[in-house]
């Protein structure tokens, strides 16, 4: 190779090269943003729409309905989702994986207004939002107070913690939940008040007259222009017991008139740590932001809070993305390193040359920072996905490196000087050498093709396999030939490895020979290892992907609709009872009443209760987060009347393993059907929790008007439906300033008028007359159920049960459970009802059908790659009988693993691909050289094989050891890349042996063929 010369005869250019790639990597690195998953652009686009008052059935005819219809007709759409709830809708369009988001919410948007006038008085203007992952907290805190004034705390957060996370470049949104805020009650008696002349009405108008500071004008005095401020606000409590109230017996002071006191206002949210009252702080990033830099800027900004705290008040963490993201990423990273090392023992015992080691060594780093220098310009993250990549590649980084440094040291061997040997060496093996790195990196192309979930992973992970692999191949051509001609020296002594390695070379002639006279038994051994190998498939058992170790699970608790914050809390402290004796918890963190993210008007649901449990770091626990949910569910199952979800190991973009839905037009049928449907799966080995999104109506008091009655008195609907909001939930008469805070000052009537219902019945409205009339008089009160949510997918109702899985492979759980719907509910399935599979199983169906598909293409891409090579369709032909056979190491290392096929394992297979012809090609290479220079077929195989023996070996054994860490999943976070390191370990393994024995004698065969076929020509 041309380059190869250039590098040899221009060492201090070429050096200087060398320092300038590796400061650039250094660079690209320290600025190549950290995260834990590379960003996913999720093609799902939202829009909410609220009509207040409106019950899910009118919401679903006269918004939902309409909504859905001009979303349908947008471009690229996959499907429609809707949620018809009391007072709004939100409506999920999910578009086609690769979708320019921000032209179709463009388009959205546009279509909206086309249907806006359609929408009833009173609907808001539909809003267009993209989801964005961002969205999620990446840190969240619980604040405690030793001395329990969670009033004072929360102001404490409000004013001086929350304006300094903030000001933290990088975070987005800081959110409060939990704590209480202080106001002032005023109480009082509607009867009392009407005996004044009074009502509720005439009192807040009055309050909030009097509490004011307003300009008046200018004056002159002395020749100056003075501006006039009026000034009445309160100043105190005092302030409002002394205002005069005009009646119709005279001016009295408002505390004749109501109970005056300072309190705390009522929460419907409470947060507990371990027990103890807390305030919870979430933290959001801005898109596109390093998640680790700002997560550690977070850090240092609470650790220089916590010494100007004030005594007693404390921070703790219980959940921080970065520590797993900073875990996973310097588990993955001491892989590359003990990965490396493994591959440089390699080189040093089978070359025996501590300067040849150095060479092939000094490549590996060499390559990395060429690799990140790609990275940077191509604009990826760092990530465990991005880091899994450059670990499967470290042991293939040297491949290059190794086939030209063991031919340059053979012809040093052979008696050729040091640039002369470097430059022949490399010019020699160069061609074969490029094939063989371009088959690997050809595999990805189609990759590119690939839409999905799965294919926004794994393609960053494919990219940098592939820079590895031409970073690798660029060190080879120029850095290995460079340092050869400079440092490279022969051993002139026989070791005691070396004459081992003769011996084994020698015994694989003489089996190569006996294979070459009986080519029919290797055929044939080959294809019955292999069609057994295919016969196991069905023992593997599949998965999307492999569960993550976040050491963290989360309990989500619910009590029957219509249990108060109280019932609630009495919930936990049974859980919290249950929780006490599993040691791998370190933090317990509660949230009684909160609302479901990304719905609208859910509303604060009081009778919920969301534990967030942090457990133990992995090297201090022997349970796996999976194992400690399943025992926290196993207790909680003992708690009566409630419904509870534990989850764990969850990556935050994938669905439930299992989700059925069932669609059809009456919702109780739904109902019905889906309870059938929970019945049936809970009876499956492995499947866990069953539940339906369905969700009862709420017990509610409903007051229906008679608006006959009403007129008859001169009062309409909304003056009745104020009177009622102004005594169940009080009013902010005004506001009082103090100390650098505002206090609500809030006008309610006494509890005792909104105990019961009968006394809600019982409620004064006054009449334009000046007379009082119970609420009974023109309305009937009476407890009623509330309605249910309707939820439609692609514009017909649906109800769906989702349902973990815990001990077997999300396969074989899907067809047992196929097999039950089949035996039991399919048949009792009314006309115009079906049920379909989601959720992981979608996606894992779609993912395999599609890598399937990039597979089979990107065999199809090495073989032109290496027709281009050979100029030949002939000996590509010969090498591709290579692929299939990795079939036996893959299947059988799954098995010896227990590892189910995945995503993981596909992509694997489809690295495989590329990497297991690269013996091929520099066995058959050599085999064409020989056979030019005048060798017979026979003995350029016999001459070929055993000379490349050594650098297939070593080749084959640096990759193999280079991914023994992730095979093993030494650390955190090596979930995701362990069934790929596991495929191409045992597959490459399998494949070299059977690759050194089986190309040989198809090469044999098919030469003989080729001169057959040949000899027929001449004599035609």
């Amino acid at each position: 190779m041309n380059v190869a010369k250039l590098s040899v005869l221009r060492p201090v250019a070429m050096s200087m090269l060398i320092v300038l790639l590796i400061m650039l990597g250094m660079v690209s690195l320290r600025n190549l943003p950290v995260d834990l998953f590379p960003e996913l652009d999720y093609p799902v686009v939202a829009v909410t729409a609220s009509y207040e008052g409106a019950g899910p059935e009118e919401v679903e005819q006269l918004i939902t309905r309409p909504l859905e219809e001009m979303m349908a007709s947008v471009q690229n759409v996959e499907s429609v989702s809707s949620t018809s709830r009391t007072g709004g809708a939100l409506v999920l369009v999910a578009f086609d994986w690769g979708t320019d988001l921000d032209f179709a919410t463009l388009t959205m948007r546009e279509r909206i207004d086309q249907i806006r006038d359609r929408l009833p008085p009173g609907v808001t203007t539909p809003q267009v939002m993209r989801f964005d992952p961002s969205m999620l907290p990446i840190v969240q805190l619980a604040i405690t107070d030793q001395h329990g004034d969670l009033a004072e705390t929360k102001n404490l957060i409000e004013n001086e913690i929350q304006p300094r996370l903030d000001s933290i470049d990088g975070v987005a949104a800081v959110q409060i939940e939990g704590g209480t805020t202080q106001e002032i009650r005023l109480e009082v008696d509607p009867d009392q008040l009407a005996s004044y002349g009074l009502s509720l009405n005439d009192l807040q108008q009055i309050i909030s007259s009097e509490n004011l500071n307003i300009p008046g004008g200018e004056v002159t005095d002395a020749n100056q222009s003075l501006p006039v401020r009026i000034t009445g606000e309160f100043q105190s409590i005092y302030d409002l017991q002394v205002l005069p109230i005009p009646t119709v017996e005279g001016v009295i002071p408002l505390s004749n008139l109501a109970s005056i006191q300072e309190t705390t206002a009522p929460t419907l949210q409470e947060s507990y740590l371990n027990g103890e009252p807390a305030i919870g702080v979430s933290i959001l990033k801005g898109s596109g932001t390093n998640t680790v830099s700002v997560a550690r800027n977070i850090n240092l900004e609470i650790k220089e809070m916590l010494e100007l705290l004030p005594e007693g008040t404390n921070i703790r963490i219980i959940f921080d993305q970065s520590q797993f993201i900073e875990q996973s990423i310097q588990a993955v990273g001491w892989n590359i390193v003990i990965g490396g090392l493994l591959a440089a023992f390699v080189l040093y015992v089978f070359l025996r040359n501590i300067r040849s080691t150095f060479i092939i060594a000094f490549s590996i780093p060499i390559s990395i920072m060429t690799t990140f220098l790609f990275l940077f310009f191509y604009g990826e993250t760092l990530n465990i996905l991005t880091l899994g990549g450059l670990a499967l590649g470290v042991g293939m980084m040297v491949d290059n490196s190794i086939v030209i440094l063991e031919n340059i040291y053979r012809k040093r061997s052979e008696g050729e000087g040091k640039k002369e040997a470097a430059i022949n060496g490399t010019n020699e093996i160069g061609g074969a050498i490029i094939a063989s790195t371009l088959t690997t990196v050809v595999v990805f192309l189609p990759i590119v093709f690939v839409e999905g979930l799965a294919a926004q992973l794994f393609k960053p992970l494919a990219v940098t396999v592939a820079f590895s692999l031409l970073a690798s191949l660029i060190t080879a051509l120029i850095i290995v030939p460079l340092l050869s001609s400079t440092f490279m020296a022969v051993n002139h002594h026989t070791s005691a490895f070396e004459r081992g390695f003769e011996r084994t070379k020698a015994a694989y002639r003489r089996f190569l020979e006996r294979s070459l006279h009986k080519p029919k038994t290797v055929l044939f051994s080959t294809m019955g290892l292999l069609g057994l190998s295919l016969a196991c498939i069905p023992l593997l058992g599949t998965e999307f992907l492999p569960a993550q170790d976040q050491s963290f699970v989360s309990i989500d608790a619910r009590l029957p609709a219509g249990n108060d914050l109280q019932a609630t809390l009495s919930l936990t402290e049974e859980i919290d009872e249950h929780l006490t004796n599993i040691p791998e918890i370190e933090l317990a963190y509660v949230t009684v009443g909160g609302t479901d993210n990304f719905t609208i008007g859910a509303g604060s649901q009081v009778n919920r209760a969301s534990y967030s449990l942090l457990l133990k770091q992995i090297s201090e626990r022997s349970r796996s987060d999976l194992v400690v949910a399943e025992d926290v569910r196993e207790r909680l199952k003992q708690i009566p009347n409630v419904d509870i979800r534990v989850t764990a190991s969850d990556t935050g973009f994938s669905d439930n393993p299992i989700a059925l839905t069932v669609k059809g037009p009456d919702l109780q049928t739904l109902k019905r059907i889906s309870d059938e449907m929970i019945k049936t799966i809970s009876n499956v080995e492995g499947v866990r929790e069953p539940t339906a999104n369905y969700n009862e109506g709420s017990p509610e008091v409903t007051i229906s008007i008679d608006r006959n009655a009403a007129a008859s008195y001169g009062v309409g609907s909304a003056q009745i439906a104020n009177t009622i909001g102004n005594a169940t939930k009080g009013v902010v008469a005004t506001k009082i300033a103090r100390d650098g805070e505002e206090l609500d000052v809030r006008l309610q009537v006494e509890e005792k008028y909104t105990a019961s219902v009968d006394h809600l019945a019982q409620l004064l409205i006054d009449t334009p007359t000046g007379e009082r009339i119970p609420l009974s008089a023109v309305a009937t009160v009476e407890r009623g159920q509330g309605p249910s949510s309707i939820r439609r997918v692609d514009r017909l109702r649906e109800i769906t049960v989702r349902a973990d899985i815990l001990g077997r492979d999300l396969g074989s759980v899907v067809t047992d459970i196929e097999f039950a719907l089949k035996e039991e509910i399919r048949p009792l399935l009314p006309s115009g009802y079906r049920i379909t599979f989601g959720g992981q199983n979608e996606q894992m169906n779609d993912a395999f059908f599609k890598l399937s598909g990039a597979i089979a293409l990107a065999v199809l891409l090495v073989y032109m790659v290496m027709a281009g090579r050979f100029e030949s369709f002939f000996y590509p032909l010969i090498i591709m009988f290579s692929v299939p056979v990795t079939a036996i190491g893959v299947i059988g290392g799954l098995l010896i693993t227990s590892q189910p096929l995945g995503v993981g394992s596909l992509i694997g297979i489809l690295i495989l691909t590329g990497i297991v012809v690269n013996n091929a090609i520099v066995l058959v290479d050599y085999m064409n050289t020989l056979q030019s220079e005048g060798y017979s077929t026979y003995q350029s195989i016999l001459q070929a094989a055993p000379t490349r023996l050594r650098p297939i070996l070593m080749t084959a054994l640096t990759t193999i050891l280079g991914l023994v860490p992730l095979t093993l999943g030494f650390g955190e976070g090596t979930e995701v890349q362990q069934p790929m390191a596991i495929v191409i370990v045992f597959g490459l393994a399998v494949s070299t042996f059977i690759t050194l024995i089986l190309i040989p004698v198809i090469y044999l065969l098919a030469d003989k063929l080729k001169k057959r076929h040949s000899d027929q020509e001449l004599e035609l």
